[in-house]
């Protein structure tokens, strides 16, 4: 094991050594001959929306990081959920919530934002998206003045961190028809130039109702050669790099212009067990599995510190993550642990080809994943080799979509990578990985104390009640074993201080470009 993480470290110094004659090169950097504070943004896929309409599909997700449309709420770094376009909000019941809105904020053709103009565009968000109706409830909406009412079907304790999906990003809808305009949002910044995934230009919106943006101009830039994305932030033709490539990051760190900023987000790496698989039916089995993960080394060497390793279910840094308080049975990598806890349950190699076997099954068994996530199939490797030290035989197969396998349970495992609740909400997250007949509840696990904790997750108003579900469920989740979260992905961007005067990330992921971005 250790000498085939010294391979892949080797592999990553290599790889880095590649870029140093580049490091010092220099290039002329686009920047605006006219004087205007400008900065370029790249990526090699973040910047992908087709079009202008938010309400389409996961479309509001990429427009609102571009600075160019918000919500009535805004998250901070812990994922609290701030008033932006809402001036203040009460409720009585959590069923009827009333929200008064800023008196200053106009759309970008001119148009003053109204409740009446939300109600509108929340309606027919409703209606375009079938994701809206579950991610909220609506029973009915009310407009008077800037007094919006939202009326519910059932409890809902978590409306403000709701609305900080981009779904429900606000635009002028009753001005707005075919979405070509690109005029009907709030942001600080106003899109102009526009190529679909290759460049987009935004310029500052001076009748911003916030703080006055700093920039003049941004330029974000789609690069998906992940080595002429490097050199090009290297050399100056890119000031911000979202988010930085693993393989980006040894290099990017031998440079002293470039600052790495990078914060745990709620995006979780995890191996799925398919629960109607005869060899997963004995806990023992995915126990084991857990043991033989070495997370640490996942986390250091093979993503370049992007992500964190995990024992648990959430992050840490969440009131209710990490597994302080709970009884974690894993903590620690330990694949001789791993062989003993097979050995007590009765597995043993009776015919001497090195696979154990129980009651003339073998311990056999096949992992789908993504072939486009290169780390998790880096570690999928890792995990064969070891697994195959203690007695298992894991076969790896890699396609280019596995929702299909998934859906009709054609794995025994599966390697996946989810948002755990960008909003900062898990009850959704909770809902459909955890709950009996889920959704994304692929590998069919079923406890029926995790679904009636889930239930009085839903109703719960008190933080610190709320909290304690959460982590009773995380206890359930921990002493079944139907998923290993190993490692929580940080949301991880670069900058030029050469270029850039102020950037923060924010790990929710939604907010790449706002007002406070400044240049040098």
């Amino acid at each position: 094991m250790k000498q085939r993480l010294l391979i892949l470290l080797l592999i990553v110094i290599v790889s880095a050594g590649m870029f140093t004659g580049c490091s010092n090169m220099e290039k002329e950097s686009i920047k605006d001959a006219s004087g205007e504070k400008t900065l370029v943004f790249g990526s090699v896929g973040y910047f992908c929306n087709e079009a202008w309409d938010t309400a389409s599909g996961w479309e509001g997700w990429y427009i609102g990081s571009y600075g160019v449309s918000e919500c009535l709420f805004r998250l901070n770094d812990a994922f609290e959920a701030q008033p932006w376009l809402v001036e203040s909000y009460s409720t009585g019941d959590n069923k009827t919530w009333k929200l008064r809105l800023r008196e200053d904020v106009l759309f970008h053709n001119g148009t003053k934002m109204t409740a009446d103009a939300v109600k509108k565009c929340f309606e027919r968000t409703l209606k375009v998206n079938g994701r809206a109706a579950e991610v909220l409830p609506v029973e009915r909406l009310e407009a008077e003045g800037q007094i919006l009412t939202i009326k519910l079907k059932e409890l809902n304790t978590t409306l403000p961190n709701d609305l900080c999906d981009p779904l429900w990003t606000v635009y002028d809808a009753e001005r707005s028809t075919d979405f070509a305009q690109k005029t009907y949002f709030t942001g600080p910044y106003i899109p102009t130039e526009f190529n679909p995934n290759i460049e987009l230009t935004v310029v500052k919106n001076e009748q911003y109702w916030g703080d006055t943006p700093k920039l003049d101009k941004a330029i974000f830039k789609t690069i998906t050669d992940v080595d002429a994305l490097t050199m090009a932030f290297q050399n100056g033709e890119i000031d911000i790099l979202v988010p930085v490539p693993e393989t980006s990051m040894p290099i990017i760190q031998r440079d002293s212009r470039l600052t790495i900023d990078g914060k745990i987000s709620m995006r979780v790496q995890f191996i799925r067990f398919n629960m109607n698989s005869p060899v997963f039916q004995d806990a023992a089995v995915r126990n084991a599995i857990s043991y033989c993960i070495d997370r640490e080394s996942y986390a250091q060497v093979i993503c370049g510190n992007t992500t964190a390793a995990s024992y648990g279910v959430f992050p840490e840094y969440l009131p209710y993550g990490g597994i302080k308080g709970i009884d974690s049975a894993v903590e620690r990598f330990d694949p001789e642990k791993a062989k003993q806890i097979l050995v007590n349950a009765g597995y043993m190699d009776t015919n001497g080809d090195g696979i154990l076997e129980k009651d003339g099954r073998e311990l056999s068994f096949k992992m789908i994943g993504l072939s486009t996530q290169k780390d998790i199939l880096e570690l999928s490797q890792v995990l064969q080799s070891q697994l195959s030290e203690i007695g298992i035989t894991l076969k790896v197969e890699t396609m280019e979509n596995i929702s299909d396998a998934r859906r009709s349970g054609q794995f025994d495992l599966s390697y996946e990578s989810y948002s755990m609740g960008g909003t900062g909400n898990p009850q959704g997250f909770i809902d459909f990985m955890f709950t009996t007949g889920g959704s994304n509840n692929f590998g069919k696990y079923s406890n029926a104390e995790v679904d009636m904790l889930a239930r009085k997750l839903r109703e719960t108003a008190d933080e610190e009640e709320k909290n304690q579900i959460i982590r009773s469920i995380t206890q359930h989740i921990l002493d079944d074993v139907p998923f290993i979260f190993f490692a929580h992905k940080k949301f991880t961007c670069a900058y030029n201080t050469d270029t850039v005067a102020y950037y923060h990330t924010q790990p929710s992921e939604f907010y790449i470009l706002d007002s406070s971005v400044e240049a040098k």
